[in-house]
C-alpha cells in the first residue's frame, strides 16, 4: 500500500507571510518546506522572516542556498517533486498562488487559499485520494488568525 498523507486546507483571510511566520514557529522542531509562486515571493518571504520580529530570530533557508541537515525551514519555488536535496523534509506550506499537481513524498500537507470556502473542491479532492489520505482538515479564517474547521 502507498503511503498515507495528512491533508489540511486553511481557507485565509490574512497575508500569507504573517501565517507562514506563525506556523512556522509552532513547527520549529520539524522539517518544513515552504513551496511559493516564483522566486519574487520566495525573495520577499525571506526578507519578511529575516526582518518580521526583532527580538526573535526565526531560522531558515532558501533552496538556492547550501543546505544542512540542520536546516529545519527551506523556502522555494517550483515543483517540490524536482528538488532532490529537500527529501528529508516532512511537512510542506503551499501557497494560495501555488497547484500541486501530485501529493508524494512528504507526510504532511498544508494548502491556503484567499477563494472562498468551497466545500465541492474540498470533497472532490477527498474522493480522488481516498486511498492516499490519513487524515484531512479543513479551516477557514473567519477573523485574523482564529479558524473554524469546515
Amino acid at each position: 500500500m502507498d503511503k498515507l498523507y495528512e491533508i489540511n486546507f486553511y481557507y485565509v483571510k490574512s497575508d500569507f507571510c504573517h501565517i507562514v511566520n506563525s506556523l512556522a514557529k509552532k513547527l520549529r522542531d520539524k522539517k518544513v518546506l515552504v513551496n511559493l509562486s516564483n522566486e519574487l515571493e520566495m525573495n520577499f518571504l525571506d526578507k519578511y522572516l529575516w526582518t518580521k520580529e526583532k527580538n526573535e530570530f526565526l531560522p531558515h533557508k532558501t533552496f538556492t542556498e547550501k543546505l544542512n541537515i540542520k536546516d529545519n525551514l527551506v523556502l522555494f519555488h517550483g515543483d517540490y517533486l524536482k528538488i532532490n536535496n529537500l527529501l528529508n523534509f516532512d511537512i510542506i506550506l503551499v501557497s494560495p498562488g501555488v497547484k500541486i499537481k501530485k501529493i508524494s513524498n512528504l507526510k504532511k500537507f498544508f494548502f491556503f487559499s484567499y477563494d472562498e470556502v468551497n466545500e465541492q473542491i474540498i470533497s472532490t479532492i477527498s474522493t480522488k485520494l481516498k486511498n492516499k489520505i490519513k487524515k484531512i482538515k479543513c479551516f477557514y479564517e473567519f477573523d485574523k488568525f482564529k479558524w473554524k474547521t469546515i
